[in-house]
């Protein structure tokens, strides 16, 4: 299943937490610190992309697809060269979506496939390559352009995201082994120290054991006071258009190099 159900844990509903969303989250820059290009949002229609792959090997590749995203899926077909062999074909029902400032892209061909996922904005994309070509099991990066119609042109501002104001429920996801080569990783869902978070229009927020005070900075929320004082959220709405915030890993760490809310990247998403 793509997106598993998160039933109680620690006794609180969770909201439902893609593993993807941290295959491909755990190592990659936010998709706002992407040079140019507007925030895709789930039904921006008509896409075209291509660029290059590298696997851990050193083995260099292209990839390319033209797809229409609607409703948080992408639709349309696909194509990767990797290691002297092209896989082409449709992309993957259930392997190609957009979800939390993330674009990702499967692409089948009888046995072997190719993944493709990470930050994505209306223009680009630079994240992770994966997948199994002619016996070989595929782990490295993929980078490159997006057009999305209108907007990739860039000729529409975003418009501002709203402050989520409903109590969300966080988590993050744990990577566990991956480190040798051909050995993919797994994740493993953990509560956040947070537990939940809820903002408040005056400018407070909330968690499940301690409160404190944060201002805003266009899409973003700055924590100033309280146990989570200097963490940064970025406000996104989650696959479902539901409003979120994301705490991205590399920006939220103290001088000391110590984490200020969780180890890796917190979601914090309306329960359902």
């Amino acid at each position: 299943m793509r997106r598993p159900g998160l039933g109680a844990f620690l006794g609180v509903e969770m909201s439902r937490v893609s593993v993807w969303l941290a295959l491909f989250g755990a190592a990659s820059a936010p998709c706002a610190a992407m040079a140019q290009g507007a925030q895709v949002t789930p039904n921006l229609g008509a896409v075209q992309g291509e660029g290059t792959l590298q696997d851990n090997d050193g083995n260099s590749g292209t990839w390319s697809i033209d797809a229409v995203l609607s409703g948080g899926d992408f639709t349309g077909t696909g194509a990767a060269t990797i290691r002297g062999v092209t896989v082409r074909g449709p992309l993957a029902r259930g392997g190609s979506f957009y979800e939390n400032g993330r674009c990702h892209f499967r692409i089948e061909e009888g046995r072997y496939r190719v993944e493709i996922g990470g930050p994505c904005t209306t223009t680009s994309i630079d994240g992770h390559a994966g997948g199994f070509v002619a016996g070989n099991t595929i782990v490295g990066s993929a980078k490159g352009v997006l057009k999305f119609g209108k907007a990739g042109a860039g000729s529409a501002a975003p418009k501002a995201v709203a402050l989520p104001t409903a109590k969300l429920t966080c988590a993050w996801m744990e990577r566990v082994g991956g480190v040798v080569a051909g050995d993919l990783p797994n994740y493993q869902l953990r509560m956040s120290n947070m537990v939940t978070l809820t903002l408040s229009p005056n400018g407070t927020y909330r968690t499940n054991s301690a409160s404190g005070s944060f201002v805003r900075e266009g899409d973003r929320i700055r924590l100033t006071s309280g146990a989570f004082a200097g963490a940064v959220g970025r406000l996104q709405p989650d696959r479902s258009g539901q409003r979120a915030v994301y705490f991205e890993r590399e920006e939220n760490r103290r001088a000391n190099g110590v984490h200020i809310v969780d180890p890796g990247r917190t979601a914090c998403t309306v329960a359902r």
